[in-house]
């Protein structure tokens, strides 16, 4: 879930979707600006993740815990599952 009032589109890229913004797209079924999507991963993994908004905007997740340099100058945000 992200938080993006005004965006047309939002996706979760990630280790788990080899980083491809076409595979996992958020939706904001009630035009709330709250863009939602439900994965189902593996336990007992850690995935490193963005939100990439509008095709051209990369954010971390704010609700995530933790963090880790990227290697592009930002931060990925880790999902331990």
């Amino acid at each position: 879930m992200l938080a993006a009032p005004g965006a047309g589109s939002v996706s979760v890229v990630g280790d788990w979707n080899g980083w491809d913004p076409q595979r996992d797209r958020l939706r904001d079924p009630d035009g709330d600006g709250v863009w939602e999507i439900r994965l189902r991963l593996r336990r007992g993994q850690e995935a490193r993740y963005q939100f990439l908004v509008d095709g051209e905007r990369w954010l971390d997740d704010p609700q995530a815990p933790l963090r880790v340099e990227d290697g592009f100058g930002g931060t990925s945000s880790v999902l331990q599952i």
